[in-house]
């Protein structure tokens, strides 16, 4: 088990998930993100809103605890595979400082940097590694939370309060479960999620060109390996799972604490 712990953490790390989830759902930044996707007159009205889930969400959302569960889950997908080789370890590190060095950068050198790497031909190698990354389908995790939570606000900010006040917790889950297998269908917030997406993985390529050829070539043996699929799967589904969890505590918080008209 000590190799799946250790291709779990290589794995975490590879992705991204500690920072990702601590950028999405620390305290603050879940209304943030929902603020950021309300149509300016809604904007202007939901400052209580905003609060209030905001103070949900610090309620709601653990994230040690979460990032532990998916690790958890990575490690048991992975379980009987080989641990990552230490030009693999390496290869990991240097790709995590190249996304916290492009994180800490500020507007004019994030542009610059971007510009620069995706100017290099493409490549065949670090094309197949993006693949195999979940940064997209995560992105779109995030994206789907903060459409719904945003979705609420704007609701209650606009005095429909009702709807969602009146309807019994295990009905009101319900709702939340059914809107989340549903996923995003109407036309402007699908396109939103779309360049969500495309943006996470031009972001990414544009790491992944700033790799050693030999790095890439460590990174695309090891995630082609026979538990590398499973990994990835577990990687996604326990990120969905906790942060539709969480997110449905948070509005269920959100909605027993509001005042009724």
């Amino acid at each position: 088990m000590a190799s799946a712990q250790d291709r779990a953490q290589a794995l975490m790390k590879f992705e991204g998930v500690q920072a990702r989830y601590q950028a999405a759902y620390a305290p603050g930044a879940v209304s943030r993100d929902a603020r950021q996707l309300l149509e300016p007159p809604d904007q202007a009205i939901a400052d209580k809103a905003l609060q209030a889930l905001d103070a949900a969400a610090a309620r709601s959302f653990d994230v040690a605890a979460s990032v532990a569960a998916i690790q958890q889950e990575v490690a048991a997908a992975g379980k009987g595979g080989a641990a990552p080789a230490p030009q693999v370890q390496a290869a990991v590190a240097r790709f995590s400082k190249l996304r916290a060095d492009y994180a800490a950068m500020d507007d004019a050198g994030k542009l610059e940097f971007f510009n620069r790497e995706r100017a290099k031909p493409a490549d065949p190698a670090r094309t197949e590694l993006l693949e195999r990354m979940a940064v997209a389908d995560v992105r779109e995790v995030d994206f789907s939370s903060q459409l719904l939570l945003s979705s609420v606000v704007k609701q209650l900010a606009r005095g429909n309060a009702g709807q969602f006040t009146s309807l019994p917790d295990r009905t009101l889950d319900m709702a939340v479960d059914t809107l989340w297998s549903r996923g995003i269908t109407s036309p402007r917030p699908r396109n939103l999620l779309i360049v969500a997406r495309e943006f996470e993985k031009q972001v990414t390529q544009a790491l992944l060109a700033a790799l050693p050829d030999a790095d890439v070539a460590a990174l695309l043996a090891w995630r082609n390996d026979a538990q590398a699929a499973a990994e990835r799967e577990a990687l996604v589904g326990t990120y969905r799972a906790e942060v539709k969890a969480s997110g449905a505590v948070a509005i269920r918080t959100l909605v027993r604490g509001w005042p009724r008209s």
